[in-house]
């Protein structure tokens, strides 16, 4: 009777070799982590110059602020922000243009009280800027007092970063 048990025996055996020596397997590695900051500049013109509704009565200029900013990744010794003609500069004055074509002339300053006057391709901004930090440079809009023909005027000036 012994026999018969031997071979049942032998794969009990084999299956309980087999499932003492089962372990769980771990395998390590590493996983690099890399990044790269461009070293750049970005200009953002955020505030546009708006003159809303303009008071032709009035012996006043016309006056509206407005804002450039810009922002380095790493910090300069001198960064450059020149205000172009516009699309529709003649004789080395600014003018928006209405839908019927007529001119509405502007002036473009650096400063609140409108005593430094951004020439056409001028500079509005030359000096050094901090990394990381948001250097934000006011403009000012300016329409000498005068009487101009109803409509809605527009005109889009390049502003240029050199660094």
């Amino acid at each position: 009777m012994l026999t018969h048990f031997k071979p049942l025996a032998g794969a009990l055996a084999l299956a309980l070799a087999a499932g003492s020596s089962a372990q769980a397997a771990e395998e390590t590695g590493n996983l690099g982590v890399l990044a790269v900051v461009a070293d750049t500049c970005i200009l953002a013109t955020g505030t546009a110059l708006s003159f809303a509704t303009i008071n032709t009565t009035t012996t006043s200029n016309q006056v509206t602020p407005g804002l450039v900013t810009v922002t380095c990744t790493a910090s300069r010794a001198s960064v450059d922000v020149k205000i172009g003609a516009g699309d529709n500069a003649s004789g080395g004055t600014r003018q928006m243009k209405s839908t019927a074509g007529d001119f509405l002339p502007y002036s473009i300053y650096s400063d609140s009280g409108h005593a430094s006057e951004i020439a056409i391709d001028g500079t509005l901004y030359d000096e050094g800027i901090t990394a990381a930090v948001p250097t934000v440079l006011p403009v000012y809009g300016q329409i000498p007092a005068g009487s101009y023909n109803a409509g809605a005027y527009s005109d889009t000036l390049l502003v240029t970063l050199s660094y």
